[in-house]
């Protein structure tokens, strides 16, 4: 059963993270990623690795994949502005061990693209299959990632199709008196 906090969490991300936490007044501010350096949150090992899954787990087709829209960014001001220190500290530990299985055939962040989808798809198998209770840690990861990409514009706009105001809008809509028909 999630908590009130984790409950409030995915609903916070899932509505529009960071458009509804600017109402608030609590908005987390965005990093650049480029270069690999480090976030206000994420080392830089951290943010080369969570660079390389999120690019992994939501990659570019003919919409904008993950790095496009800056989830790493998203996810290092999140949880650097709203995450609790617990939160944080179990992030901290699930990269850790997302790390560890994944190099457990070389260096994750050194395989090539082949290798890492390899390595990252039975990572996920295992993480939604036998070994669920062990790796939620990886399974909370990869929910931050999804629900970070479509709290962004370019999530919502090109990968869902948001758009403001549905439909056609004509200001010039002919108005008659339908009591005599």
């Amino acid at each position: 059963m999630k908590t009130r906090r984790e409950l409030l969490r995915d609903l916070i991300v899932s509505v529009g993270g960071l458009t509804a936490l600017t109402a608030c007044g609590d908005a987390p501010v965005l990093v650049a990623t480029a270069g690999g350096g480090p976030g206000r949150f994420y080392s830089s090992g951290e943010m080369e690795l969570v660079s390389r899954l999120s690019d992994l787990i939501i990659p570019r087709t003919e919409t904008p994949g993950a790095l496009d829209v800056n989830v790493p960014g998203y996810m290092d001001g999140l949880m650097t502005d709203w995450a609790s220190e617990e939160t944080g500290n179990a992030h901290r530990q699930a990269l850790r061990e997302i790390e560890r299985r994944l190099s457990a055939r070389g260096d994750f962040l050194e395989l090539d693209d082949v290798e890492a989808v390899r390595a990252l798809t039975a990572l996920d198998s295992a993480a939604f299959g036998e070994q669920a209770a062990e790796l939620g840690g990886y399974r909370s990861f990869k929910s931050y990632v999804t629900r970070a990409y479509f709290a962004t514009e370019g999530g919502a706009r090109e990968e869902l199709q948001w758009v403001a105001v549905p439909g056609r809008w004509d200001p010039d809509v002919l108005v008659t008196d339908r009591q005599g028909a």
